[in-house]
């Protein structure tokens, strides 16, 4: 299903999937920008008009079967275009302070599993921990100038208050 945020006038896919362990429905968006960039959001649709959303736990014990779940829609998507990049938001729990020093447990978690599904063959990964923002980079796009980094800062700028700063992770 396809959708339009009504504030940037940006693109949305949303895909939906029912976990076999909970028997919960979750929502995947898929946001575009530009550069063939495309964020990754995702909740538990009994959520879904909360505004902390991205941050609510369901207590399922189930984040991998989750989390690759939408690794499946990235790589749909990249079958579809292999010149796209994918970025998402490690949301602090609610319980947590807004601004931590040290990337939280659902970074860390991400950081593993995308280093571990994608290596760094065909995606940069980078980083920024300050936000806890984590980028897999299309490393041909990258190597021919058609996206950069500081790109991407900007465009997060653009629509996000705050200060970006994307670190590689050593690749």
């Amino acid at each position: 299903m396809r959708s339009q945020d009504p504030d940037t006038l940006r693109i949305i896919d949303l895909w939906t999937f029912k976990s076999a362990k909970s028997n919960k429905r979750y929502i995947i968006e898929i946001e575009k920008f530009s550069n063939k960039f495309l964020g990754i959001k995702f909740y538990w649709k009994g959520v879904a008009n909360s505004e902390k959303r991205y941050s609510l736990l369901t207590n399922d014990y189930e984040p991998r079967r989750i989390v690759m779940s939408c690794i499946h829609v990235m790589l749909e998507y990249y079958k579809r275009d292999n010149c796209c990049s994918f970025g998402f938001v490690a949301a602090n729990d609610i319980n947590v302070l807004a601004r931590q020093s040290v990337p939280n447990k659902r970074f860390r978690f991400y950081r593993s599993l995308m280093l571990s599904v994608f290596g760094t063959q065909t995606f940069v990964q980078g980083y920024d921990l300050k936000n806890f923002i984590y980028v897999l980079i299309n490393r041909a796009m990258l190597e021919n100038g058609l996206i950069s980094f500081a790109e991407i800062e900007n465009e997060i700028s653009l629509l996000y208050e705050g200060e970006y700063s994307l670190t590689t992770e050593g690749n």
